[in-house]
């Protein structure tokens, strides 16, 4: 886990700190290109809803596409008054469902994200100051 993403279940106030960094004197980083990669997917799929939005975009994308073409072929055919040709027929009601599966898969996924989200072991919300009395632990005592 990123410490960038614990520090956010605590506060929103960050302070910048410069810092200077040198280059390793002893031995190799263990880092892989592999292991980074699987660092940042995890990262991208774990702590953000960001890539559902965009399955939901696409299948949103993909069904709009499919009702122009479907409107495309249909209107063909009512100029010309020919029969509708088969595969542009067939390949925009694939479209308009396939993207239609997408998008619900889409919102579906936001749903149980935003659910994970909040049964996360992070804290609903951190006291920053008590002011006024001393802090009261009902009588309890930590040994």
């Amino acid at each position: 886990m990123s410490i960038d993403v614990l520090l956010t279940w605590a506060t929103t106030r960050f302070a910048a700190v410069t810092v200077e960094h040198h280059p390793r004197r002893v031995g190799q980083s263990a880092y892989t290109l592999r292991k980074l990669i699987t660092h940042a997917l995890n990262m991208m799929t774990g702590f953000s809803t960001l890539p559902l939005q965009l399955a939901s975009l696409i299948g949103f994308g993909f069904t709009v596409f499919g009702l122009l073409v479907l409107a495309y072929v249909i209107g063909r055919f009512a100029i010309n008054g020919g029969s509708v040709p088969g595969f542009p027929f067939l390949a925009s009601i694939v479209a308009i469902f396939s993207g239609a599966q997408l998008f619900a898969l889409g919102i579906i996924g936001e749903y149980l994200a935003r659910a994970h989200f909040r049964l996360m072991d992070k804290p609903a919300y951190t006291v920053r100051l008590t002011v006024g009395r001393e802090a009261d632990d009902g009588g309890v005592r930590a040994p």
